[in-house]
């Protein structure tokens, strides 16, 4: 793919994106994607969890869009941070990833792999959560096998845009609870076992978010291979 055609399409996934969240008329196509966000969100908690030495009793998504994915044991200041830190990082290696049809391909499949696994093992209780796992469980499954050329390569870009653009929205919706509310949260847990304030661990996300979206952009604009 030339470069100029590779940039144009990185320009329209991230207008794409940003109509999606301020023009009304698209909202509705938002909550599937803020499912999205929030499933992979659970999941790195839970990941992280195992990894970490924890046990996953189970992940919950709730119709609003937020989720919980309650744990015992393992390292909680990884766990706490992998949510909000692994969806935007995620996110941007997606950009970065979606270069050729190819890999956004092969994206997607360790995406259906991951998300399949997520339903089989952790997933339970909210019927809206459930269904919206199933979903896009399938959806990635389809565009790993079908979707070809441009499509792909679109597809990735414009997901791993969303995944960037949710992370750090929902930091910033953190920020605002953290500040105006005494609401349970992941940096409220972090403030509660480690004494360094709330504010200070979702600002310290927020700063690992945005750069990796700057990163990844900057690196998805000047790859001269398209």
């Amino acid at each position: 793919m030339e470069l100029q055609k590779h940039q144009r399409m990185l320009v329209f996934a991230s207008l794409a994106t940003i109509a999606i969240w301020m023009i009304p008329l698209f909202r509705p196509v938002l909550l599937p994607l803020v499912y999205f966000n929030t499933h992979l969100h659970e999941l790195f908690h839970a990941l992280t969890a195992m990894a970490t030495g924890g046990v996953v009793k189970h992940i919950l998504v709730f119709a609003d869009g937020s989720g919980v994915t309650p744990v015992a044991k393992g390292m909680i200041v990884p766990i706490a941070s992998a949510g909000y830190i692994g969806t935007a990082v995620l996110g941007g290696l997606m950009i970065r990833g979606s270069k050729t049809a190819k890999l956004a391909s092969r994206t997607f499949f360790a995406l259906f792999v991951l998300m399949a696994i997520s339903m089989v093992l952790f997933v339970r209780g909210d019927i809206v959560g459930v269904i919206s796992g199933f979903a896009w469980t399938i959806l990635l499954g389809i565009a790993a096998t079908r979707l070809k050329d441009d499509w792909a390569i679109f597809l990735g870009k414009f997901l791993g845009v969303q995944l960037c653009f949710t992370a750090f929205h929902s930091i910033l919706a953190l920020l605002s609870l953290t500040v105006s509310t005494p609401a349970a949260t992941d940096a409220k847990l972090l403030e509660q076992h480690t004494f360094i304030p709330a504010i200070l661990w979702a600002t310290l996300w927020a700063i690992i978010a945005l750069a990796s979206v700057f990163l990844s952009l900057r690196s998805a604009w000047d790859d001269k291979r398209g």
